[in-house]
Protein backbone atom coordinates (compact mmCIF):
# COMPACT_ATOMS: atom_id res chain seq x y z
CA UNK A 1 0.00 0.00 0.00
CA UNK A 2 2.78 2.45 1.30
CA UNK A 3 5.02 1.09 -2.22
CA UNK A 4 2.00 1.95 -4.58
CA UNK A 5 1.12 5.43 -2.85
CA UNK A 6 4.81 6.27 -3.24
CA UNK A 7 4.81 5.68 -6.84
CA UNK A 8 1.63 7.76 -7.58
CA UNK A 9 3.15 10.43 -5.83
CA UNK A 10 6.30 9.90 -8.16
CA UNK A 11 4.36 10.20 -11.17
CA UNK A 12 2.60 13.46 -9.68
CA UNK A 13 5.79 15.23 -9.48
CA UNK A 14 7.21 14.75 -12.75
CA UNK A 15 3.59 15.37 -14.28
CA UNK A 16 4.48 18.41 -12.87
CA UNK A 17 7.74 18.86 -13.50
CA UNK A 18 7.06 18.24 -17.27
CA UNK A 19 4.17 20.46 -17.33
CA UNK A 20 6.72 23.45 -15.38
CA UNK A 21 9.13 22.97 -18.26
CA UNK A 22 6.20 23.26 -20.74
CA UNK A 23 5.62 26.59 -19.45
CA UNK A 24 9.06 28.06 -18.97
CA UNK A 25 9.50 26.75 -22.58
CA UNK A 26 6.11 28.94 -23.98
CA UNK A 27 6.70 31.77 -21.81
CA UNK A 28 9.99 31.67 -23.38
CA UNK A 29 8.98 31.71 -26.90
CA UNK A 30 6.36 34.44 -27.02
CA UNK A 31 8.55 36.67 -24.67
CA UNK A 32 9.32 39.59 -26.71
CA UNK A 33 13.05 39.60 -28.27
CA UNK A 34 15.30 42.45 -28.10
CA UNK A 35 14.80 44.03 -31.62
CA UNK A 36 18.46 44.48 -33.62
CA UNK A 37 18.72 47.78 -34.90
CA UNK A 38 21.58 50.17 -36.19
CA UNK A 39 21.98 53.57 -34.19
CA UNK A 40 24.06 56.58 -34.58
CA UNK A 41 24.83 59.32 -32.19
CA UNK A 42 23.47 62.88 -31.92
CA UNK A 43 26.59 65.05 -32.26
CA UNK A 44 27.74 68.78 -32.23
CA UNK A 45 29.52 69.51 -35.66
CA UNK A 46 29.66 71.76 -38.91
CA UNK A 47 26.76 71.53 -40.91
CA UNK A 48 26.56 72.57 -45.05
CA UNK A 49 23.16 72.26 -46.71
CA UNK A 50 24.31 72.08 -50.61
CA UNK A 51 22.74 71.88 -53.64
CA UNK A 52 24.24 69.91 -56.46
CA UNK A 53 23.16 70.00 -60.25
CA UNK A 54 24.91 69.20 -63.82
CA UNK A 55 26.46 71.85 -65.43
CA UNK A 56 28.74 73.02 -68.72
CA UNK A 57 32.13 74.52 -68.97
CA UNK A 58 32.27 77.27 -71.48
CA UNK A 59 35.20 79.62 -72.58
CA UNK A 60 34.78 83.50 -71.14
CA UNK A 61 35.48 85.54 -74.06
CA UNK A 62 34.20 83.40 -77.37
CA UNK A 63 34.67 85.24 -80.68
CA UNK A 64 32.26 84.47 -84.07
CA UNK A 65 34.99 84.99 -87.39
CA UNK A 66 31.99 85.98 -90.09
CA UNK A 67 32.48 86.88 -93.97
CA UNK A 68 32.32 89.88 -93.97
CA UNK A 69 30.80 90.67 -97.53
CA UNK A 70 29.76 87.44 -100.11
CA UNK A 71 32.62 85.76 -101.88
CA UNK A 72 34.44 83.14 -102.37
CA UNK A 73 36.29 81.12 -99.35
CA UNK A 74 39.42 79.35 -99.88
CA UNK A 75 39.71 76.08 -98.11
CA UNK A 76 39.96 76.41 -94.46
CA UNK A 77 43.56 74.97 -93.01
CA UNK A 78 43.07 75.30 -89.44
CA UNK A 79 41.51 72.24 -87.30
CA UNK A 80 39.83 72.46 -84.05
CA UNK A 81 42.10 72.68 -81.45
CA UNK A 82 44.81 74.39 -83.03
CA UNK A 83 46.58 77.29 -81.39
CA UNK A 84 46.12 81.05 -82.84
CA UNK A 85 48.09 84.37 -82.72
CA UNK A 86 46.43 87.57 -82.58
CA UNK A 87 46.68 88.99 -86.02
CA UNK A 88 47.11 85.19 -87.47
CA UNK A 89 45.58 84.53 -90.85
CA UNK A 90 42.35 82.23 -90.51
CA UNK A 91 40.63 82.49 -93.79
CA UNK A 92 40.93 84.16 -97.19
CA UNK A 93 37.70 85.53 -98.97
CA UNK A 94 37.65 87.12 -102.56
CA UNK A 95 34.51 88.35 -103.81
CA UNK A 96 32.40 87.60 -106.32
CA UNK A 97 32.54 90.52 -109.36
CA UNK A 98 28.99 90.32 -110.18
CA UNK A 99 28.08 91.65 -107.07
CA UNK A 100 30.68 94.96 -106.01
CA UNK A 101 28.82 97.49 -108.00
CA UNK A 102 25.92 96.69 -105.62
CA UNK A 103 24.41 99.84 -103.97
CA UNK A 104 22.79 98.42 -101.32
CA UNK A 105 25.39 96.02 -100.80
CA UNK A 106 27.69 98.76 -100.54
CA UNK A 107 25.17 100.46 -97.98
CA UNK A 108 25.52 97.46 -96.08
CA UNK A 109 29.58 97.57 -96.15
CA UNK A 110 29.49 101.03 -94.86
CA UNK A 111 27.21 100.60 -92.11
CA UNK A 112 29.20 97.92 -90.76
CA UNK A 113 32.36 99.62 -90.95
CA UNK A 114 30.38 102.46 -88.81
CA UNK A 115 29.38 100.07 -86.19
CA UNK A 116 32.80 98.40 -85.64
CA UNK A 117 34.55 101.90 -86.01
CA UNK A 118 31.15 102.87 -82.77
CA UNK A 119 32.35 99.04 -80.89
CA UNK A 120 35.62 99.95 -80.92
CA UNK A 121 35.25 103.36 -79.26
CA UNK A 122 33.13 101.83 -76.96
CA UNK A 123 35.62 99.23 -76.52
CA UNK A 124 38.35 101.68 -75.62
CA UNK A 125 36.39 104.00 -73.04
CA UNK A 126 35.40 100.62 -71.19
CA UNK A 127 39.12 99.67 -71.34
CA UNK A 128 40.16 103.00 -69.76
CA UNK A 129 37.74 102.47 -67.09
CA UNK A 130 38.77 99.05 -66.27
CA UNK A 131 42.33 100.10 -65.96
CA UNK A 132 41.30 103.00 -63.76
CA UNK A 133 39.37 100.00 -61.34
CA UNK A 134 42.08 97.91 -61.51
CA UNK A 135 44.28 100.82 -60.09
CA UNK A 136 42.07 101.87 -57.77
CA UNK A 137 41.75 98.52 -56.36
CA UNK A 138 45.44 97.87 -56.54
CA UNK A 139 45.96 101.05 -54.57
CA UNK A 140 43.13 99.93 -51.65
CA UNK A 141 44.91 96.48 -51.24
CA UNK A 142 48.39 97.74 -50.49
CA UNK A 143 47.49 100.09 -48.45
CA UNK A 144 44.96 97.75 -46.36
CA UNK A 145 47.88 95.35 -46.30
CA UNK A 146 50.11 97.75 -44.28
CA UNK A 147 47.06 98.09 -42.05
CA UNK A 148 46.98 94.38 -41.60
CA UNK A 149 50.48 93.87 -40.21
CA UNK A 150 49.47 96.09 -38.21
CA UNK A 151 46.69 94.62 -36.84
CA UNK A 152 44.27 97.54 -37.96
CA UNK A 153 42.30 95.05 -40.30
CA UNK A 154 40.42 92.27 -40.21
CA UNK A 155 41.95 89.08 -42.42
CA UNK A 156 38.72 88.39 -43.77
CA UNK A 157 38.55 92.25 -44.88
CA UNK A 158 41.63 91.61 -46.32
CA UNK A 159 40.69 88.81 -48.02
CA UNK A 160 38.02 90.55 -49.63
CA UNK A 161 39.88 93.20 -50.93
CA UNK A 162 42.12 90.33 -52.78
CA UNK A 163 39.33 89.18 -54.49
CA UNK A 164 38.01 92.44 -55.80
CA UNK A 165 41.67 93.43 -57.24
CA UNK A 166 41.81 90.27 -58.80
CA UNK A 167 38.87 90.45 -60.02
CA UNK A 168 39.54 94.22 -61.35
CA UNK A 169 42.56 92.72 -63.44
CA UNK A 170 40.38 90.24 -65.01
CA UNK A 171 38.06 92.93 -66.04
CA UNK A 172 40.74 94.94 -67.56
CA UNK A 173 42.71 91.70 -69.20
CA UNK A 174 38.65 91.27 -71.24
CA UNK A 175 38.46 94.72 -72.01
CA UNK A 176 41.77 94.82 -73.45
CA UNK A 177 40.66 91.75 -75.46
CA UNK A 178 37.57 93.17 -76.15
CA UNK A 179 39.49 96.32 -77.69
CA UNK A 180 41.57 93.91 -80.24
CA UNK A 181 38.67 92.10 -81.42
CA UNK A 182 36.70 95.18 -81.74
CA UNK A 183 39.86 96.32 -83.84
CA UNK A 184 40.54 93.39 -86.31
CA UNK A 185 36.49 93.61 -86.87
CA UNK A 186 37.44 97.76 -88.12
CA UNK A 187 40.19 96.78 -90.36
CA UNK A 188 38.04 93.58 -91.75
CA UNK A 189 34.94 96.48 -91.99
CA UNK A 190 37.19 98.73 -94.01
CA UNK A 191 38.93 95.97 -96.11
CA UNK A 192 35.02 94.84 -97.04
CA UNK A 193 34.39 98.49 -97.99
CA UNK A 194 36.97 98.88 -100.09
CA UNK A 195 36.20 95.32 -102.08
CA UNK A 196 33.20 96.88 -102.72
CA UNK A 197 34.15 99.99 -104.08
CA UNK A 198 36.82 99.19 -106.10
CA UNK A 199 34.73 97.70 -109.14
CA UNK A 200 36.80 94.42 -109.39
CA UNK A 201 37.88 90.98 -107.61
CA UNK A 202 41.66 90.37 -108.00
CA UNK A 203 43.85 89.25 -106.25
CA UNK A 204 44.71 92.31 -104.12
CA UNK A 205 41.21 92.72 -103.11
CA UNK A 206 41.14 89.27 -101.30
CA UNK A 207 39.57 89.59 -97.64
CA UNK A 208 42.12 88.11 -95.31
CA UNK A 209 40.36 87.19 -92.13
CA UNK A 210 42.41 87.38 -89.12
CA UNK A 211 42.51 86.17 -85.36
CA UNK A 212 41.59 89.17 -83.27
CA UNK A 213 42.82 87.63 -80.48
CA UNK A 214 45.07 84.42 -79.23
CA UNK A 215 43.59 81.22 -78.69
CA UNK A 216 42.96 77.70 -79.99
CA UNK A 217 40.41 77.23 -82.28
CA UNK A 218 37.07 76.00 -80.72
CA UNK A 219 34.44 74.67 -83.91
CA UNK A 220 35.21 75.33 -87.77
CA UNK A 221 31.55 75.60 -89.12
CA UNK A 222 32.93 75.63 -92.76
CA UNK A 223 36.39 73.81 -94.43
CA UNK A 224 35.42 73.43 -97.61
CA UNK A 225 36.26 76.05 -100.74
CA UNK A 226 32.96 77.82 -101.66
CA UNK A 227 30.89 80.60 -101.98
CA UNK A 228 29.39 82.27 -98.61
CA UNK A 229 26.84 84.76 -97.98
CA UNK A 230 27.96 88.03 -95.72
CA UNK A 231 27.57 87.13 -91.75
CA UNK A 232 28.05 83.27 -92.40
CA UNK A 233 30.64 81.89 -89.27
CA UNK A 234 33.42 80.30 -90.54
CA UNK A 235 35.04 79.26 -87.20
CA UNK A 236 34.82 79.73 -83.67
CA UNK A 237 37.85 81.13 -81.53
CA UNK A 238 38.53 81.20 -77.43
CA UNK A 239 41.06 80.81 -75.00
CA UNK A 240 40.16 77.65 -73.22
CA UNK A 241 43.25 79.12 -70.11
CA UNK A 242 39.48 81.13 -69.38
CA UNK A 243 36.99 79.07 -68.72
CA UNK A 244 33.46 79.41 -66.85
CA UNK A 245 30.97 76.78 -65.62
CA UNK A 246 27.05 77.27 -66.07
CA UNK A 247 24.89 75.30 -63.70
CA UNK A 248 21.06 74.85 -64.25
CA UNK A 249 19.24 74.54 -60.81
CA UNK A 250 15.47 74.73 -59.74
CA UNK A 251 14.52 77.89 -59.78
CA UNK A 252 13.70 77.21 -56.12
CA UNK A 253 17.22 76.69 -55.37
CA UNK A 254 18.12 79.90 -57.19
CA UNK A 255 16.45 82.47 -54.90
CA UNK A 256 18.82 81.09 -52.16
CA UNK A 257 22.07 81.55 -53.99
CA UNK A 258 24.02 84.88 -54.19
CA UNK A 259 26.49 85.93 -56.40
CA UNK A 260 29.76 85.86 -54.31
CA UNK A 261 29.19 82.38 -52.57
CA UNK A 262 31.67 79.99 -52.42
CA UNK A 263 31.43 77.22 -55.27
CA UNK A 264 32.97 73.90 -56.12
CA UNK A 265 33.15 71.55 -59.53
CA UNK A 266 32.60 68.08 -59.27
CA UNK A 267 33.10 64.72 -61.28
CA UNK A 268 35.02 67.00 -63.90
CA UNK A 269 37.62 63.95 -64.32
CA UNK A 270 40.18 65.24 -61.74
CA UNK A 271 40.83 64.36 -58.36
CA UNK A 272 39.88 66.78 -56.54
CA UNK A 273 36.91 69.45 -56.85
CA UNK A 274 37.68 72.81 -58.13
CA UNK A 275 36.97 75.87 -56.44
CA UNK A 276 34.80 78.33 -57.94
CA UNK A 277 32.53 81.67 -56.82
CA UNK A 278 29.38 82.61 -58.16
CA UNK A 279 29.48 85.46 -60.68
CA UNK A 280 25.85 86.08 -61.15
CA UNK A 281 22.41 84.38 -61.09
CA UNK A 282 20.52 84.82 -64.42
CA UNK A 283 17.45 86.55 -63.94
CA UNK A 284 15.84 84.66 -66.82
CA UNK A 285 14.33 81.19 -65.74
CA UNK A 286 13.50 78.21 -68.37
CA UNK A 287 11.46 74.98 -68.09
CA UNK A 288 13.31 71.65 -68.73
CA UNK A 289 11.89 67.99 -68.57
CA UNK A 290 13.60 66.03 -66.15
CA UNK A 291 14.45 62.13 -67.07
CA UNK A 292 11.46 61.42 -65.31
CA UNK A 293 9.10 63.09 -67.71
CA UNK A 294 8.39 66.04 -65.39
CA UNK A 295 8.45 69.44 -66.15
CA UNK A 296 11.09 71.83 -63.93
CA UNK A 297 11.53 75.80 -64.15
CA UNK A 298 15.41 76.20 -63.89
CA UNK A 299 17.80 79.13 -63.91
CA UNK A 300 21.60 79.25 -65.03
CA UNK A 301 24.47 79.93 -62.77
CA UNK A 302 27.53 80.81 -63.50
CA UNK A 303 30.48 80.12 -62.10
CA UNK A 304 33.83 81.57 -62.28
CA UNK A 305 36.43 78.72 -61.75
CA UNK A 306 39.57 80.40 -59.22
CA UNK A 307 43.10 81.01 -60.74
CA UNK A 308 45.28 78.69 -59.72
CA UNK A 309 43.86 75.18 -60.67
CA UNK A 310 45.14 72.65 -63.07
CA UNK A 311 41.96 72.95 -66.01
CA UNK A 312 44.28 71.93 -68.74
CA UNK A 313 42.48 69.08 -69.58
CA UNK A 314 39.19 70.63 -69.60
CA UNK A 315 37.72 72.52 -72.77
CA UNK A 316 34.48 74.06 -73.78
CA UNK A 317 31.68 72.17 -73.35
CA UNK A 318 32.68 69.32 -70.62
CA UNK A 319 30.34 68.50 -68.50
CA UNK A 320 30.74 69.00 -64.40
CA UNK A 321 28.42 68.86 -61.53
CA UNK A 322 28.53 72.34 -59.71
CA UNK A 323 27.95 72.57 -55.81
CA UNK A 324 26.58 75.02 -54.07
CA UNK A 325 26.33 76.54 -50.10
CA UNK A 326 22.45 77.50 -49.19
CA UNK A 327 23.43 77.75 -45.50
CA UNK A 328 26.02 76.42 -43.13
CA UNK A 329 27.42 76.19 -39.22
CA UNK A 330 30.39 75.86 -38.18
CA UNK A 331 28.97 74.52 -34.64
CA UNK A 332 25.59 72.68 -35.25
CA UNK A 333 23.79 70.33 -32.89
CA UNK A 334 23.27 67.02 -35.82
CA UNK A 335 20.83 64.03 -36.15
CA UNK A 336 21.52 61.59 -38.55
CA UNK A 337 19.57 62.10 -41.61
CA UNK A 338 19.01 58.44 -41.84
CA UNK A 339 17.20 58.54 -38.27
CA UNK A 340 14.79 60.64 -38.89
CA UNK A 341 10.84 59.92 -39.25
CA UNK A 342 7.63 61.51 -40.00
CA UNK A 343 4.58 61.23 -36.93
CA UNK A 344 1.68 63.43 -38.14
CA UNK A 345 3.44 66.71 -38.90
CA UNK A 346 6.27 66.93 -36.70
CA UNK A 347 9.71 65.10 -36.91
CA UNK A 348 10.49 62.20 -34.71
CA UNK A 349 13.18 59.70 -33.92
CA UNK A 350 13.69 56.81 -31.63
CA UNK A 351 15.97 57.33 -28.96
CA UNK A 352 17.67 54.93 -27.17
CA UNK A 353 17.79 54.59 -23.42
CA UNK A 354 18.50 51.13 -21.21
CA UNK A 355 18.06 48.71 -24.24
CA UNK A 356 14.52 50.28 -24.78
CA UNK A 357 13.66 53.03 -27.72
CA UNK A 358 11.91 56.19 -27.01
CA UNK A 359 10.04 58.41 -29.70
CA UNK A 360 10.49 61.65 -29.26
CA UNK A 361 9.47 64.38 -30.76
CA UNK A 362 12.37 66.69 -32.23
CA UNK A 363 12.36 70.27 -34.04
CA UNK A 364 14.74 70.80 -36.30
CA UNK A 365 16.40 73.49 -38.36
CA UNK A 366 18.83 73.22 -41.43
CA UNK A 367 18.30 69.14 -43.33
CA UNK A 368 21.38 68.24 -45.55
CA UNK A 369 21.36 65.24 -47.19
CA UNK A 370 23.61 62.63 -44.46
CA UNK A 371 22.69 65.21 -40.98
CA UNK A 372 20.02 67.82 -39.86
CA UNK A 373 20.51 70.66 -37.80
CA UNK A 374 18.03 69.95 -34.18
CA UNK A 375 16.85 72.70 -32.31
CA UNK A 376 14.52 71.02 -29.28
CA UNK A 377 14.34 66.91 -28.41
CA UNK A 378 17.70 65.70 -27.94
CA UNK A 379 21.20 66.54 -26.63
CA UNK A 380 24.71 66.02 -27.69
CA UNK A 381 25.67 62.37 -27.26
CA UNK A 382 21.85 60.95 -27.34
CA UNK A 383 22.17 57.33 -29.37
CA UNK A 384 19.53 57.29 -32.32
CA UNK A 385 17.71 54.30 -34.40
CA UNK A 386 18.61 54.49 -37.98
CA UNK A 387 16.54 53.33 -40.33
CA UNK A 388 14.03 52.58 -38.07
CA UNK A 389 12.31 49.06 -39.12
CA UNK A 390 8.37 48.91 -38.96
CA UNK A 391 8.57 46.76 -36.18
CA UNK A 392 10.17 49.59 -33.78
CA UNK A 393 7.48 51.25 -31.23
CA UNK A 394 8.16 53.40 -27.88
CA UNK A 395 8.96 51.53 -25.51
CA UNK A 396 10.32 48.04 -27.62
CA UNK A 397 13.15 46.01 -26.43
CA UNK A 398 16.59 46.71 -29.12
CA UNK A 399 19.66 45.51 -29.37
CA UNK A 400 22.35 47.06 -31.14
CA UNK A 401 24.07 45.59 -34.19
CA UNK A 402 27.90 45.86 -33.01
CA UNK A 403 29.96 46.34 -36.54
CA UNK A 404 32.29 48.22 -38.46
CA UNK A 405 31.16 51.37 -40.03
CA UNK A 406 27.81 50.79 -38.59
CA UNK A 407 27.39 53.73 -36.17
CA UNK A 408 27.19 56.80 -39.00
CA UNK A 409 26.57 58.81 -36.30
CA UNK A 410 30.16 58.84 -34.76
Amino acid sequence: MATARSATLQRRSLYALVAGVVLLLAVYGFWPRAIEVEAGTVLRAPLAVTVREEGRTRVVERYAIAAPVDGQLERILLEPGDAVQAGQALATLRAIASGLLDPARRAGAEAEWQAAQQEREAASAALAAAEAERARSAAELARNRGLAQRGLVAAQALDGLEAAARAAAAQAAAANARLRAAASRVAQARAALDLQGSGAASDADAVVLTAPVAGVVLARLRESAGPVRAGEVLLELGDTGRLEAVVEVLSADAVRITPGSAASLHRWGGEQPLAGRVQRVEPGGFTKVSALGVEEQRVRVVVDIAEGQDTTRLGDGYRVEGEFVLWQADDALTVPASALFRWGRDWAVYRIADGRAGRVRVGLGAIATEAAQVLSGLAAGDRVILYPPEAIGDGSRVRVREAAGVDAGD
